[in-house]
């Protein structure tokens, strides 16, 4: 996404006297090669799934009544493990479709087209900013990280982050000298 779309989708989200400090979009092709760890770990689950399906179609091909059936379990197994061998598809279609905007008051991860979901973080959210740079100044820079608890007890990770951005140096500078200025 070119950053004046950018500009924009952040532009329509932000309240009265607030203004978009920068506004960017994750580099699609970092999201998927992020993704291939999963794509990797796929491809012997859907083999073994592809497999077991076929062998269980074998030994009850004779089978009458509800043993008929019996290869239809490895259908879920079959779809996760399909799932998984797109993992990197589904995060470049994702990073496509996703913004990032600092302004004077927030940091926003906005996603989705149709219907968008925003997640803000003002200074409350914000904890320690992590940066994680590469020699051509794109990274990732994690601003709000967390345990908030979950509704069975256990505490789930979370972690807010504009991940694969250009000048990313200049993008944790704008959420310190803005976001985390606001609690002061």
């Amino acid at each position: 996404m070119d950053q004046a779309r950018a500009e924009l989708i952040a532009i329509e989200q932000l309240s009265g006297g607030e203004r978009v400090l920068w506004a960017g979009s994750p580099a699609p092709g970092s999201a998927a090669l992020g993704a291939l760890p999963a794509t990797v770990f796929g491809i012997p689950f859907t083999g073994f799934a592809a497999f077991w399906i076929s062998s269980t179609a074998r030994i009850t091909t004779r089978e009458q009544g509800p043993w008929a059936l019996f290869p239809l379990f490895g259908v879920p197994f079959l779809v996760i493990g399909l799932g998984m061998l797109l993992a990197p598809l589904w995060a470049y279609l994702a990073a496509r479709n996703t913004v990032y905007a600092v302004t004077e008051r927030r940091a926003l991860i906005i996603s989705g087209t149709r219907s968008r979901r925003v997640r803000s973080f003002t200074s409350a959210e914000v904890g320690n900013i992590t940066r994680v740079e590469r020699a051509d100044g794109w990274g990732t820079v994690t601003f709000a990280a967390g345990t908030p608890i979950g509704s069975r007890g256990f505490e789930p990770y979370s972690r807010a982050a504009f991940v694969g951005i250009p000048e990313v140096r200049r993008v944790e500078q704008l959420i310190r000298d803005h976001v985390l200025q606001q609690a002061a």
